[in-house]
């Protein structure tokens, strides 16, 4: 398991992210976690938090928005879950890709916090089902 708070960078710039790596059997949930915290290392809530989904075939791009303010949340069309705050900076989201290939996942949050590289999750078919008639 990928330790989720290794590889701080800028999430409007910086040094060329860590990409981590998970995997899921397709029809499994996964969960996307992600810690923000200011360039002193403090849990800071930023003022929109975004969570990006690209599922790289066909290159759509997924958008899932949690408001810190009044906390608002908005989910892509088709999808009911939404992006939960745990505590001060941290924040996660449970994800069932629609499509067996490579997602890209990216955190975003706005305002002067660090945010972690994008993560590749692959989704395959358990071979047990594959075998099936």
């Amino acid at each position: 398991v990928r330790d989720p708070h290794v590889g701080n960078w800028g999430a409007l710039g910086g040094s060329e992210p860590d990409a981590g790596m998970s995997a899921v059997e397709f029809g499994e949930t996964y969960t996307a976690v992600q810690k923000f915290t200011t360039s002193a290392g403090v849990d800071t809530d930023p003022t929109v938090v975004r969570l990006w989904l690209r599922e790289e075939i066909d290159g759509t791009e997924l958008e899932w928005t949690y408001t810190t303010s009044g906390a608002v949340t908005t989910s892509p069309t088709g999808f009911s879950n939404v992006i939960v705050r745990d505590s001060a900076g941290d924040f996660h989201l449970d994800i069932t890709p629609r499509k067996a290939e490579r997602h890209t996942v990216q955190w975003v949050g706005s305002g002067t916090v660090l945010v972690h590289g994008p993560e590749t999750l692959f989704v395959r078919h358990s071979l047990i089902e594959a075998l099936e008639p």
